[in-house]
């Protein structure tokens, strides 16, 4: 019995890490129903460096900087019908930071998921 009341609460501690572990922050974003794939990437990738590293306190502390280097690998931007999932990469000096950004350009809304 006490074993699996340990490994209960092993389970539980392991799961709520990893759940905590995983952050998505959903912002406004400018509408884009008319912008094909890489014109999208260039509008994820130029809202991260204008709005989201100077708003997001915790970016700038892991990377190390406040100007980090960031990129778009567009053959790897998927979606249609104004839907997108876009892959952002941010390179500080301490560590890289990988995003999943989910644009939907009817609601004009990125949810930014790593």
């Amino acid at each position: 019995m006490n074993k699996i009341g340990v490994a209960l609460c092993m389970a539980c501690f392991f799961t709520s890490f990893t759940v905590s572990a995983a952050e998505s922050h959903k912002v406004k974003f400018p509408h884009c129903q008319n912008l094909d794939a890489d014109a999208v990437g260039d509008s994820v990738k130029n809202d991260y460096q204008q709005n989201r590293i100077v708003s997001w306190p915790k970016d700038r502390e892991k990377l190390g900087q406040a100007d980090p280097v960031i990129w778009v690998n567009s053959k790897e931007i998927a979606g249609k019908n104004g839907q997108w999932k876009v892959p952002l990469t941010v390179r500080g000096m301490n560590t890289d930071i990988h995003y999943t950004v989910v644009v939907d350009c009817t609601a004009g809304t990125a949810d930014y998921q790593s």
